[in-house]
Formats: C-alpha cells, structure tokens, sequence
C-alpha cells in the first residue's frame, strides 16, 4: 500500500498541513487561521496554544482525509525569527514574539554599525533587525527584566509543538539560524551571542540536524492525531530554506522568488556567504546547503493597500459584477505602458528588512505630475516593488553567481499582470511550480532524506514540475534597465531622512 508523507508548515498567519504522494502531488490539506496580536505599536505576538491546537487540528484532519492509507511520516517547517519565553516549570512566559514585531528596533540599531554589529553579522548571517530572537532578548532583558531573569529556556513555535508532543526542548539547524545565536559556519550556537546576551547554550533547545527522527509518541497523542507508532516525526527545517527545496531550486543558477504579504529572493549556495554591507541574510539548509537571500516586508500587502486606496472603485466594480476586483486592477494597470511615464515608488510603507534593514524606512512617490493618474500610480506601485526585489536579487547574485532561472511562487503568481512585470523588471525567466506548497513539500523531502526513500536532496528536486514559464519582454526590459539606476540612487539619497520623518510623525500624533 502506498505510504503518505505529511508536511506541517507552522506560518505566520495560518498552519497548513499537506499530505503527500511518493510521487510530490498533493493528496489532501488543512489550514487554520490565527490573528497577530497588535495592541501596542511595533507589537506583533500570537497565542502559543492557538497556534499549537492548530499544528493538532490540521494533523488529524489530513490523517482523517487519507484514511486507510500509512503516514510514514510527519516533517515539520516554521516561520523565522520567532521567540517564546519558557519558565522552570515549563510554562511561556510570553506569547509567540513574531518576527514582524519592531519593539527591539532601538536596540538592534545600537550594534547596527559597530564592529560587534557586524561581528556578530559574520558569524550568524542574519543583519542586525530587531526580528532576530537575539534582539528581541535584548528588549526584554532591559525592559521586562522580571520575565528575563525568569527564563529558563528560549525557544521558537516549532520547538514549543515538539516539547509538548516529546517533552524534549530541541531544534534543528535550519531553524537555529533565524535566531542570532547560531553560528553558520560551525553550525553550533554561537559563544559571542551568547556571551553578549548573558546566557547558556542549555538555555537553548538541543541542535540536531534537520533530518533527525522522533519515535516514541505518548499513546495519548497516538489517538489523538489517529496515527500508529510507526508514524516517524521528522524536525525538518525553517520555511525560508525549505521554500528552496519545495521550489526544486537547488541547482546553481537557480533562484527563488516569493511575493505574498511580504516577500523574499532566496538563492542556495554550498557554503556560507555573508555581505559586505550586511545587506542580505544567510541562512542554513541543512549540513551541506546554505540559502542567501533578501526578505522584504513590502510585498502584496502594498499592492493590497495600493488597491484600496488607488484604484478602490475598479475593486467595487468588480465585486458587484462577481468579478475577481484584483484582476480588475491589473487590467487597468497593463493599459499603461512601461514606466509608468517616469514615476517611481519607493513601497517602503512597512519599514523594511532587505535591502535596508532599517525598520524606519518610509515609501514615497518619486516624480509625481500632473498627468499621473490613478493607474499609473498603481503601476508605479507595482513597479517599485519589483524594482526593490530586483536589488535583493543582484545583491544575491554578486555572492552566489549568476542566475539562469527563478522559480516563482506566491499570491502574485496569480496575476498574468503581475508576473509579466515582474520577469519584465528581472530580465530573467519566471517559472511557476506545480507545488504551491513549497515549504511544507521541502519538509517532506527532508523526511524522505531521512528514512532513506531519497538518497540527497536533488534527486528529491526532480520531482518538482514546472507548470508555466513567463518570459521578460525585451523592450520592457530596456526601459526597467534605465529606471534601476535612478531606482537605487533615490532610494540611497532618502534613506538618511527616514528616522528624521518618524521623529515627525511621532511629534504630529
């Protein structure tokens, strides 16, 4: 009888759980949904067991959908950058700290530009963001010190699901090195980072490798999720890296592109690669991988803004014609031609994390006229946030080579518009995957790696089958390549202003 591989991918808004042919098609999923926790400005938590009954619910609801077939295996994938604060009795002493919370940001600018800033960007990969678990430590151990000097162990989601299910703190390296505290070429927690934040390594979970197996589920959860005990849990990897994987990406000259809410470039390299400027993050795959990439927080989300704000009637419009009102939006926008006749947007409304990890970073209009209307300030949206993606992606390519390839995925990946202008913008070809579950498809391949159904991990990428190809149009390309330079100049030039506006607007209010 065929066996099914589960991969659970534990996001920032929602968990999935997605169950997997030999063969990497989708037999069936689950998701549920979670609220972000906003009640204080820069605030960004979530509810450690909401999250946790979520991983329960979408377990048993796919084990329930492929009854009477096996799961051989159950591999996990995490959102970055999380933090919760666990007590001697083993109880959070915090919510899940999300890596969209800014409330480190004082303190992550403080090391930004000093020689132990960038030490410790050496040594660990990740620019100094207040998203790292290591700042946000740093927040809490001079603002919340009753909950610091309480800690006994600082953890992430993943390794929360595993402590309740194991009753074992431990991580894997893929998902250390979000934290901060991982040293990627080692690939043991880093003495500096933890000497700077005045903690122990038993203070961390245990570091595995991304394939470890765990056996020996309590009879209890056996039932619960409706699995036997031959059911192998894997720790898999962080979403970032394993997106790579789930994309077949793993060739050199290929990258990776992801536009949701926010999105990210991401190019896999076989050793660590660290910027000189510390403008782009390096991250682990797994023993033998390292992935380089930018991660932008101005992705769709500013596309959705844009649309609400720009174009909010074309929406209305289609709504009530029971009209998609995003496809609407790109028709108006590709009756404009490329360029938006010279205006430019800097999509910055979110702060930003690549390429200018500068949480105060501010979007702008750039050479508005008179006869720019609405759909060419939507393009112009458009536009800026490929144009920002474009500088990841040749940021990334001085590190790890040129690019032949990108494989795409994302909400954007939805807009014939959407993904033109993008490979227009790039010069490079887009090609769309069958698997829309990236990271929870390269959870699954980690598993597959560890009980030896693959024998490495390109061999597990050739199951990955691409779907379309989009390729740039030459004359556009022409005309985006004569806006970069301008793109990259204003960019720099209003960067020294961002924290005189937020002074600013902080005044104002």
């Amino acid at each position: 009888m065929e066996k099914i591989a589960i991969g659970v991918d534990i996001g920032t808004t929602q968990t999935k759980a997605v169950a997997f042919r030999a063969n990497g098609t989708v037999q069936a999923s689950a998701y549920v949904r979670y609220p972000l926790i906003q009640e204080t400005e820069g605030m960004a938590e979530q509810d450690v067991e909401q999250i946790f009954q979520a991983v329960i619910m979408c377990i048993q609801q796919v084990v329930s959908d492929v009854q009477p077939l096996e799961i051989s295996l159950i591999s996990f994938s995490t959102a970055m950058h999380g933090l919760i604060v666990m007590d001697k009795n083993n109880q959070p002493l915090t919510r899940v700290i999300t890596w969209a919370d800014n409330r480190a940001e004082k303190y992550a600018e403080e090391l930004k530009d000093t020689s132990l800033g960038k030490m410790m960007y050496q040594n660990t990969g990740l620019p100094m963001h207040p998203m790292t678990p290591f700042h946000k430590i740093r927040w809490l151990k001079q603002e919340f010190p009753e909950i610091y000097e309480q800690a006994e162990k600082f953890i992430g989601m993943k390794e929360y699901v595993f402590y309740r299910l194991f009753d074992q703190y431990i991580t894997d390296i893929s998902t250390a090195s979000g934290t901060g505290f991982l040293n990627i070429h080692d690939l043991i927690w880093d003495q500096q980072a933890l000497a700077e934040m005045g903690i122990t390594k038993e203070q961390l979970p245990l570091l595995v490798t991304p394939t470890h197996q765990l056996i020996g589920l309590g009879a209890q959860w056996l039932e619960q999720l409706g699995i036997t005990a031959k059911t192998v849990f894997v720790l898999g990897g962080a979403d970032g890296p394993l997106s790579n994987l789930g994309l077949g990406a793993i060739e050199k000259g290929t990258a990776t592109l992801t536009v949701g809410t926010s999105g990210a470039v991401r190019y896999i390299v076989e050793q660590p690669c660290t910027h000189p400027q510390a403008e782009t993050f390096c991250c682990v795959l797994d023993e033998n991988y390292w992935v380089i990439g930018g991660a932008t927080s101005n992705g769709a989300g500013i596309f959705d803004w844009a649309c609400e704000t720009l174009l909010k009637e074309a929406q209305t419009e289609a709504r009530e014609a029971r009209k998609n009102p995003y496809d609407a939006v790109m028709n108006r926008v590709m009756e404009t031609s490329a360029g938006a006749k010279g205006l430019m947007f800097h999509p910055y409304l979110l702060g930003e994390r690549a390429p200018l990890w500068d949480a105060e970073a501010a979007g702008g209009f750039i050479g508005l006229k008179r006869n720019h209307d609405d759909k060419l300030m939507m393009r112009a949206v458009i536009e800026g946030i490929c144009l920002n993606l474009k500088r990841i992606l040749t940021e990334l390519e001085e590190l790890g080579g040129s690019v032949r390839e990108i494989r795409a995925t994302g909400g954007f990946a939805d807009s014939k518009g959407f993904k033109q202008v993008m490979a227009d913008v790039f010069g490079y070809t887009l090609s769309l995957t069958e698997s829309v579950e990236a990271s929870a498809l390269g959870a699954v391949m980690l598993g597959w790696q560890s009980l030896g159904i693959i024998s490495d991990l390109k061999t597990a990428c050739e199951k990955v089958e691409i779907y379309e190809v989009v390729e740039p149009d030459k004359e556009n390309y022409e005309i985006y390549q004569q806006i970069y330079p301008l793109f990259i100049t204003t960019q720099q030039q209003l960067s020294a202003s961002y924290h005189q506006l937020a002074k600013l607007r902080a005044d104002l209010e």
